[in-house]
């Protein structure tokens, strides 16, 4: 199968170099090129849109199936949610919460008991969207609000031990409305893990997941059915 396709795009004006696909609001695994002034876009990245190719002696055939029959775009496994999604330094906004995981860092932390244990620390940065005062305590962040602690997704699915005190703090601060809330979470590897193994399993998605379901004392409400965010961790905006 043909592994790209040229495409035309009108008023779109691309420098050469390669750009980064999301497709129904997922990024796709393989990035755009620009040469000669064409995009070229893989067909892996089409079969999100239901858009299939084969090819026959020296002819392309691409086929669109419709809408009801095409593949989901969510992610699989244990972590499967719909949710909104982007890469790193991409500003997610959910009708109540603008949030960008702003970098993804090593850390070590020590082990009185041994080696430091590798972990990687999430820089993030949630502005207040709405016209009122509110917390993320009090919107469906975390296990007490109905949600979920954050997730940091290793490649394998695993996900690391969160720092909770990190997230105790700008959960239940209030943030005005425009303001931001600027933080970082600390996760770590299993005691034990040495750096060539954390190397080997290095972090894929960062989750954020969100109950949608507010009382209506609060005055507030999200603009999507489901509100919880999902960062790419491959890419960079």
């Amino acid at each position: 199968m043909v592994g790209g396709l040229a495409l035309g795009l009108t008023g779109l004006a691309l420098a050469a170099g390669s750009y980064s696909i999301i497709v129904n609001g997922q990024v796709a695994t393989k990035p755009a090129v620009v040469m000669n002034g064409e995009t070229y876009v893989p067909l892996s990245a089409l079969k999100g849109l239901g858009i299939t190719g084969s090819v026959k002696g020296n002819t392309l055939t691409l086929t669109q199936k419709s809408a009801a029959s095409a593949a989901p775009t969510a992610a699989g496994g244990a972590n499967q949610i719909t949710a909104l999604e982007g890469c790193i330094n991409q500003t997610l906004f959910n009708g109540i919460w603008r949030v960008k995981v702003v970098s993804l860092s090593p850390i070590h932390t020590a082990d009185p008991g041994g080696p430091d244990t590798p972990g990687w620390a999430v820089k993030l940065e949630v502005r207040n969207g709405t016209q009122k005062t509110t917390s993320l305590m009090s919107t469906g962040f975390g296990a007490s609000s109905g949600g979920s602690q954050p997730a940091l997704v290793l490649t394998d699915g695993s996900t690391l031990a969160l720092n909770d005190s990190d997230f105790l703090k700008p959960w239940s601060q209030d943030v005005l409305q425009g303001g931001v809330n600027t933080f970082t979470l600390r996760f770590s590897y299993p005691t034990g893990t040495t750096e060539a193994q954390a190397q080997a399993l290095k972090p894929s998605k960062f989750i954020l997941q969100i109950n949608s379901d507010l009382p209506p004392y609060l005055g507030v409400k999200y603009s999507v059915p489901d509100p919880s965010l999902r960062v790419q961790l491959t890419c960079k905006k």
